[in-house]
């Protein structure tokens, strides 16, 4: 009776970890593993962009960062479906952030880009084109989110407040 539950383990073992063996690995997928989206246009790489904006019909601000892999300055167009096109240089072999701040240890920056009217509720998904003179284009879906943190600056917080302290009372 011994032997056969042992052969009844061992088969039961051999079998769970034969599905293993037949399913990819989820760490080889890739996908976004923030708020925004990642796209590629040529040598140009973006992270994490999505757009910012208190509501349908108000402004927006693009979020996220540009890369560029190559060995000279990128002209980068962005046109938001509903916006005018906004063109930024990216220096060869450096991060930039699209939010008009110094990328980490760096100094480059660009003009913060800027949707004068979102189209669409946040929550929805926003087309913007991201294109290149020598790599073409890459239409992109980006998700719009509500102007609070991380991304934006809106507070539940009453004026004169502060919650900086960690005591609550």
């Amino acid at each position: 009776m011994r032997a056969l539950a042992g052969a009844g383990a061992l088969g039961a073992a051999v079998l769970l970890s034969s599905c293993q063996s037949l399913s990819e690995q989820t760490t080889d997928l890739k996908y976004d593993a923030a708020d925004g989206v990642s796209s590629s246009v040529g040598a140009l790489q973006l992270s994490d962009v999505l757009v910012v904006t208190t509501g349908k019909g108000a402004a927006g601000h693009l979020s996220g960062m540009v890369t560029n892999n190559g060995e000279s300055a990128a002209q980068l167009q962005i046109s938001p479906t509903g916006g005018q096109p906004q063109t930024i240089t990216v220096p060869p072999l450096t991060a930039v952030r699209l939010d008009g701040k110094p990328s980490g240890d760096g100094t480059a920056k660009v003009p913060a880009v800027t949707v004068p009217s979102v189209n669409v509720e946040p929550g929805a998904m926003l087309p913007i084109t991201f294109g290149t003179g020598s790599a073409g284009s890459s239409p992109v879906q980006v998700p719009v989110l509500l102007d609070h943190p991380p991304y934006g600056t809106a507070s539940h917080e009453p004026e004169g407040e502060s919650t900086g302290s960690g005591e609550h009372h």
